[in-house]
Protein backbone atom coordinates (compact mmCIF):
# COMPACT_ATOMS: atom_id res chain seq x y z
CA UNK A 1 0.00 0.00 0.00
CA UNK A 2 2.77 2.10 0.82
CA UNK A 3 4.36 2.14 -2.76
CA UNK A 4 1.04 2.59 -4.17
CA UNK A 5 0.49 6.06 -2.52
CA UNK A 6 3.84 6.88 -2.75
CA UNK A 7 3.40 6.25 -6.74
CA UNK A 8 0.52 8.60 -6.72
CA UNK A 9 2.24 11.19 -4.92
CA UNK A 10 5.16 11.05 -7.53
CA UNK A 11 2.23 11.26 -10.34
CA UNK A 12 0.75 13.72 -9.21
CA UNK A 13 3.07 16.25 -8.19
CA UNK A 14 4.70 18.19 -10.91
CA UNK A 15 7.82 17.02 -12.04
CA UNK A 16 10.40 19.01 -9.77
CA UNK A 17 13.43 16.61 -8.90
CA UNK A 18 15.08 14.55 -11.25
CA UNK A 19 13.84 11.14 -10.43
CA UNK A 20 11.96 9.25 -13.04
CA UNK A 21 9.13 7.38 -12.42
CA UNK A 22 9.49 4.81 -14.90
CA UNK A 23 12.59 3.38 -13.25
CA UNK A 24 9.82 1.11 -11.39
CA UNK A 25 7.75 0.26 -13.92
CA UNK A 26 10.53 -0.75 -15.97
CA UNK A 27 10.19 -4.59 -15.20
CA UNK A 28 6.51 -4.28 -15.48
CA UNK A 29 5.43 -5.32 -19.25
CA UNK A 30 1.76 -3.84 -20.15
CA UNK A 31 -0.31 -5.36 -22.91
CA UNK A 32 -3.70 -4.09 -24.22
CA UNK A 33 -6.57 -6.42 -24.32
CA UNK A 34 -9.28 -4.13 -24.87
CA UNK A 35 -10.04 -0.15 -24.01
CA UNK A 36 -10.23 -1.04 -20.64
CA UNK A 37 -8.64 -4.47 -19.85
CA UNK A 38 -5.07 -4.93 -19.94
CA UNK A 39 -2.32 -7.89 -18.91
CA UNK A 40 0.82 -6.60 -16.84
CA UNK A 41 3.64 -8.99 -17.13
CA UNK A 42 5.28 -8.82 -13.83
CA UNK A 43 8.34 -11.43 -13.54
CA UNK A 44 6.62 -14.45 -15.21
CA UNK A 45 3.23 -14.05 -13.82
CA UNK A 46 0.22 -12.10 -15.56
CA UNK A 47 -2.00 -9.64 -13.77
CA UNK A 48 -5.02 -8.69 -15.20
CA UNK A 49 -6.03 -5.42 -14.62
CA UNK A 50 -9.53 -3.61 -15.59
CA UNK A 51 -9.95 0.17 -15.24
CA UNK A 52 -13.42 0.66 -15.60
CA UNK A 53 -14.34 -2.22 -12.86
CA UNK A 54 -10.84 -0.93 -10.97
CA UNK A 55 -9.69 -4.37 -10.10
CA UNK A 56 -6.65 -6.26 -10.42
CA UNK A 57 -5.90 -10.01 -9.80
CA UNK A 58 -3.13 -9.42 -7.36
CA UNK A 59 -6.13 -8.19 -5.18
CA UNK A 60 -4.00 -5.12 -3.65
CA UNK A 61 -6.57 -2.68 -6.61
CA UNK A 62 -9.92 -3.76 -4.37
CA UNK A 63 -8.67 -4.14 -1.35
CA UNK A 64 -6.69 -1.07 -0.59
CA UNK A 65 -8.71 0.80 -3.05
CA UNK A 66 -6.56 2.72 -4.83
CA UNK A 67 -3.95 1.45 -7.64
CA UNK A 68 -1.80 -0.40 -6.98
CA UNK A 69 1.51 -1.21 -9.15
CA UNK A 70 0.15 -3.39 -11.95
CA UNK A 71 -2.61 -0.50 -12.55
CA UNK A 72 -0.17 2.62 -11.80
CA UNK A 73 2.07 0.76 -14.93
CA UNK A 74 -1.34 0.76 -16.77
CA UNK A 75 -1.86 4.44 -16.22
CA UNK A 76 1.57 5.74 -17.22
CA UNK A 77 1.11 3.54 -20.27
CA UNK A 78 -2.03 4.88 -21.17
CA UNK A 79 -0.76 8.52 -20.05
CA UNK A 80 -2.96 8.90 -17.70
CA UNK A 81 -1.70 12.30 -15.41
CA UNK A 82 -4.92 12.36 -12.83
CA UNK A 83 -5.19 9.13 -10.95
CA UNK A 84 -7.63 10.93 -8.63
CA UNK A 85 -10.99 8.92 -10.37
CA UNK A 86 -9.20 5.32 -9.63
CA UNK A 87 -8.61 6.18 -6.03
CA UNK A 88 -11.55 5.64 -3.24
CA UNK A 89 -13.19 9.08 -1.66
CA UNK A 90 -11.71 7.82 1.45
CA UNK A 91 -8.01 9.18 1.02
CA UNK A 92 -9.19 12.72 -0.64
CA UNK A 93 -8.75 15.59 1.33
CA UNK A 94 -12.76 16.35 1.57
CA UNK A 95 -13.18 13.19 3.40
CA UNK A 96 -10.31 13.44 5.76
CA UNK A 97 -11.31 17.01 6.65
CA UNK A 98 -15.06 15.75 7.14
CA UNK A 99 -13.25 12.76 9.73
CA UNK A 100 -12.16 15.53 11.60
CA UNK A 101 -14.75 18.32 11.18
CA UNK A 102 -16.71 17.28 14.24
CA UNK A 103 -15.19 18.33 17.56
CA UNK A 104 -14.61 15.45 20.27
CA UNK A 105 -14.87 15.88 24.05
CA UNK A 106 -12.33 14.88 25.79
CA UNK A 107 -12.88 12.68 28.34
CA UNK A 108 -13.47 13.36 32.40
CA UNK A 109 -10.89 11.89 35.22
CA UNK A 110 -11.77 8.18 35.61
CA UNK A 111 -13.09 8.30 39.26
CA UNK A 112 -15.91 10.49 37.52
CA UNK A 113 -16.59 8.06 35.25
CA UNK A 114 -20.50 6.57 35.89
CA UNK A 115 -20.89 2.73 34.43
CA UNK A 116 -23.70 1.00 34.74
CA UNK A 117 -24.36 -1.64 37.84
CA UNK A 118 -24.21 -4.76 35.13
CA UNK A 119 -20.92 -3.79 33.91
CA UNK A 120 -19.92 -3.32 37.92
CA UNK A 121 -20.99 -7.11 38.41
CA UNK A 122 -19.77 -8.47 35.15
CA UNK A 123 -16.42 -10.75 36.29
CA UNK A 124 -14.13 -11.05 33.37
CA UNK A 125 -11.35 -13.80 34.15
CA UNK A 126 -8.22 -14.43 31.74
CA UNK A 127 -8.57 -17.14 29.10
CA UNK A 128 -7.98 -20.78 30.33
CA UNK A 129 -4.89 -21.56 29.59
CA UNK A 130 -3.31 -25.59 28.50
CA UNK A 131 0.45 -25.82 28.83
CA UNK A 132 1.20 -27.39 25.53
CA UNK A 133 3.73 -30.86 26.20
CA UNK A 134 7.49 -30.82 25.87
CA UNK A 135 9.70 -27.98 25.93
CA UNK A 136 8.56 -24.55 24.72
CA UNK A 137 10.13 -22.61 21.96
CA UNK A 138 12.19 -19.72 22.13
Amino acid sequence: MFLALLLIILLCTPNQNSFNVSLIFKHLQVVASSKYIFAVHEGGIRYIVCLERKTCSCGRFQHDEIPCAHAMAVLKKMNIKDVHPYCSDYYKHDAITNTYAVPIEPMSNKSDWIAPECVLEEVVLPPRYKKMPGRPRK
